[in-house]
């Protein structure tokens, strides 16, 4: 079994006192033995939860997350404002801005506060998976990976399949749908990535939130019989593309840089 929770900056209860509440609640999920999962919401800069400490809360929170899924935009909020505040100064897309050591640094400094799986949205530019080593995932619970070894220090990236986009609506939230689903069943990491990017475009392809999801096999089957991919717009200097797996592979991939 897995628990997943959301948008904790839109509840007060959750970031007051340091995330003392949040923690608390993932402590006890933790204790049953579930797989915790957790995604988040961008701050209002002007609200009490813009001005949270959220570097704090994180190094509360994440040790009992076993699932982390923040965007791009809400994690350097959190954890590197100044940052952030240049990017979006600098106008234009944010993750263009950025290079593959940018969102390794990122990922691991979110690893190192104790995530076990740091996969991060970048809306049109795709997913961004860094993984902790094999101790942290064997922790995860009831939903760990079936082979620990495959998912250990892993590095990844999948770019977006191919639409016609009719709007953005919950689609970070469908992309995280496929890639929990994809981890329930027992995937590889790079099924589980494909699998998170397909089902965020399909969501895409309609205005509403959810019609335009599939069933499962029908997603597979559409990837499966070869849906062309984006091309990569991303700096990702020292990556190479797996052209079997369809996704970019870092160079720190199966390298653990930091220990739990």
């Amino acid at each position: 079994m897995k628990f997943h929770f959301g948008y904790p900056p839109l509840m007060k209860r959750m970031y007051a006192d340091g995330g003392t509440e949040l923690a608390g609640m993932l402590h006890e999920v933790k204790r049953m033995g579930l797989t915790t999962s957790l995604d988040m919401a961008m701050p209002d800069p002007a609200s009490e939860a813009g001005r949270a400490d959220w570097i704090a809360i994180l190094e509360q929170v994440l040790p009992r997350v076993d699932v982390f899924m923040p965007s791009m935009e809400e994690i350097l909020y959190m954890l590197d404002r100044p940052f952030y505040e240049r990017l979006v100064s600098a106008k234009g897309d944010i993750a263009e801005h950025l290079d593959g050591e940018d969102l390794r640094a990122l990922a691991d400094r979110m690893i190192g506060m104790g995530a076990a799986i740091v996969a991060v949205k970048l809306g049109e530019h795709g997913l961004y998976l860094r993984t902790a080593g094999e101790c942290r995932l064997r922790s995860m619970g009831s939903c760990a990976p079936e082979n620990v070894g495959a998912w250990a220090g892993r590095e990844l990236l999948a770019t977006c399949y191919q639409v016609e986009v009719a709007g953005t609506t919950g689609a970070g939230d469908c992309t995280i749908a496929g890639f929990l689903a994809g981890l329930l069943k027992g995937l590889s990491p790079e099924s589980v990535m494909r699998a998170a990017v397909a089902v965020g475009a399909c969501n895409v392809e309609r205005q509403d939130a959810v019609s335009g999801i599939p069933s499962w096999e029908a997603v597979q089957r559409r990837i499966e019989a070869g849906w062309p991919k984006r091309a990569n717009r991303l700096r990702l200097d020292g990556w190479r593309l797996d052209p079997d797996a369809e996704l970019w592979v870092g160079p720190n991939d199966g390298k653990i840089t930091v220990t739990v």
